[in-house]
């Protein structure tokens, strides 16, 4: 378990922090600082209400925090002309500065995602979104400008911290593999993505972000649904349902946290009940079937129920040790030695990743190496490639490391993402 102060930290070691910077103008968006100097340069002989030469001289007052003065410009280019998708995205980096989420979010929206600002465009109204608590809006604008542009690093990032806070580890997995393919993942980064394959935050510790969002946005499902879950490890039982409330009685997820509060509250009849009114082939229902029916030891049911879990996410530790134990219940032990090599290889890289997070096995020399091992053992096959690609970063004559990365490469190709038409 994630000691208190690993929570947010570890979410924003991998998205990015929040503290400070809440109505800053991003950081991401230096690109159109750096385009702004040099427009300056290029109109400085124009006339002196030149819309362009206006637009360049409000971006440079922007980084020097004249805000005001930025805000004069920009309505002096308005009067200019009509509105460019320039001039938006320069009016939402104002209104942003100005501390109006709404008037930012509305500038920015006005930016269509023909325009070559609109990926950088929708991180910001996602960045704007988080930084009020909303997350579930948030999402969404990284999501699309994840989609206009997939190498936006910074817009996984954002998305990583949300999914990281909620908890949502196969989505997480999947943005910090996006996130590898298009950056060189520092040690922090893999760290992370190691701890938080397996982690659970100290409930305490998340419960006051979780709240915030939830609060910002009652039909913020996600949040709940964590919020609940985290309750519910606080022993905090009332609450949790009373989370839950709104949520449908048929909602898979909603069913699965309130069976878990009938097990913790060891009323196992009333959690069988509930466990029948769920879909037959729900990953998260059917671990929950298959740990009850280990529980009668009834094998056959408990087999049939983590192989359907396993299929699912066969990294999920608790799915694997059940089909073991339901092919140990059921006298067929034999069957489970595959499983029993994906067990230990899962277990030794959990060990790996909490010897991390000590300040010892940071100081292994050997450490990126032995994490690289295994994760390939664990069959975590873009985070192997991760973690050998930092080796070489580091030490770009690295032979040794280079012919890893050679072989690996040979016998795990990476897939190809091809990027959608549009964006930048």
């Amino acid at each position: 378990m994630a000691s208190p102060s690993q929570a947010e930290s570890t979410a924003r070691g991998a998205g990015g922090g929040r503290k400070g910077r809440r109505w800053a103008v991003p950081a991401v968006l230096a690109a159109i600082a750096l385009a702004a100097v040099a427009a300056y340069a290029a109109f400085a002989s124009r006339a002196p209400d030149d819309p362009d030469l206006l637009w360049a001289e409000a971006q440079a007052a922007l980084r020097q925090d004249r805000v005001d003065e930025a805000g004069r410009l920009l309505d002096r280019i308005a009067a200019a002309r009509p509105p460019r998708d320039e001039d938006w995205m320069l009016r939402g980096q104002v209104e942003v500065a100005r501390g109006h989420p709404d008037e930012a979010i509305a500038a920015l929206a006005e930016i269509p995602d023909s325009s070559r600002y609109a990926p950088t465009a929708r991180l910001l109204a996602g960045q704007v979104e988080l930084r009020r608590d909303r997350a579930r809006h948030a999402e969404a604008l990284l999501r699309e400008a994840i989609r206009l542009d997939p190498g936006m690093a910074q817009a996984r990032r954002e998305l990583i911290f949300i999914l990281g806070m909620q908890l949502r580890r196969k989505e997480l997995n999947e943005q910090f593999a996006a996130l590898s393919e298009v950056t060189t993942l520092q040690f922090e980064n893999l760290f992370h993505w190691g701890l938080m394959r397996s982690c659970l935050w100290e409930p305490g510790e998340v419960a006051q972000t979780l709240g915030n969002y939830l609060e910002a946005d009652p039909d913020d499902l996600e949040s709940r649904l964590a919020l609940a879950d985290n309750n519910r490890r606080l022993g905090l039982y009332e609450e949790a349902e009373e989370v839950l409330e709104p949520v449908p009685a048929d909602d898979p997820r909603a069913l699965a946290l309130r069976v878990n509060i009938l097990m913790d509250r060891r009323e196992e009849d009333r959690a069988e009940e509930l466990l029948e009114q769920g879909p037959p082939d729900d990953p998260e229902l059917a671990r929950l079937r298959g740990r009850s029916a280990l529980a009668r030891r009834d094998g056959a049911a408990a087999l049939r129920y983590f192989r359907i879990a396993y299929e699912h996410d066969p990294a999920n530790r608790d799915a694997v040790f059940g089909l073991i134990h339901a092919y140990e219940l059921l006298g067929r032990p034999e069957e489970a030695v595959p499983l029993r090599r994906e067990a230990e290889a899962l277990e030794a890289f959990n060990s790996l990743i909490q010897r991390m997070s000590t300040p010892g096995g940071r100081e292994d020399p050997d450490i990126i190496e032995k994490a690289a091992r295994a994760c390939a053992r664990a069959g975590f096959i873009p985070e192997a490639r991760a973690w050998l690609n930092l080796a070489i970063a580091r030490d770009p004559l690295d032979a040794a490391a280079q012919q890893s990365l050679y072989r690996f490469n040979e016998q795990h190709p990476p897939e190809r993402r091809d990027r959608p038409a549009g964006g930048r």
